[in-house]
């Protein structure tokens, strides 16, 4: 069962480092990388699109997005919200295996098989002339997996999918997450 949080800083304190998230706007749902917080205060969140994808429309028109992280057991819906274009198929979540929900503070879907959800409006948006355009959202909404633990995440980096090593040196999960 989730937990809703009113403190919106426990969305960042969530995160994984470079974490695979579903980027949901509206119906649509993407894989992306290109992720991480941005702020504690407000607390808030970037990730980057490239311009020629759906998901970046949207996110233009929509002014807002989700950010939902899968676990490392759902590899195989990853590959494929990854390798189908919204513009082409209408229903990515069932052709994955996930179901969808309406956000509690936006108008887009959150992915109810995500352990975490951050619902965001777009605050800020960098055009930098690069791959990727920016996006900063504000989290308006937290919602989190009272069994979540950061170290059940997947990342992605030049190709591979990893999981979370084990910690070397620092507080643990339990001291710093809720």
């Amino acid at each position: 069962m989730k937990k809703t949080h009113n403190e919106l800083i426990d969305g960042i304190k969530a995160l994984p480092p470079f974490p695979v998230v579903f980027v949901t706007v509206g119906k649509n749902i993407m894989v992306a990388g290109a992720f991480h917080f941005f702020s504690y205060n407000p607390p808030s969140v970037m990730v980057g699109i490239k311009p020629e994808k759906y998901t970046y429309e949207l996110i233009k028109s929509m002014k807002e997005f989700a950010i939902n992280i899968p676990s490392k057991e759902q590899l195989d819906s990853i590959k494929i919200c990854g390798s189908l274009s919204g513009r082409k198929e209408d229903n990515k979540y069932e052709r994955a295996g996930l179901t969808h929900k309406q956000g509690n503070k936006i108008n887009s879907y959150i992915v109810n098989e995500c352990s975490v959800n951050l619902e965001c409006e777009v605050v800020h948006e960098i055009d930098f002339d690069g791959s990727h355009k920016w996006f900063i959202g504000e989290i308006k909404q937290v919602h989190v997996d009272e069994n979540y633990r950061r170290s059940d995440t997947l990342m992605f980096w030049l190709g591979q999918f990893r999981e979370v090593g084990a910690l070397i040196e620092g507080r643990k999960d339990e001291d710093i997450f809720l």
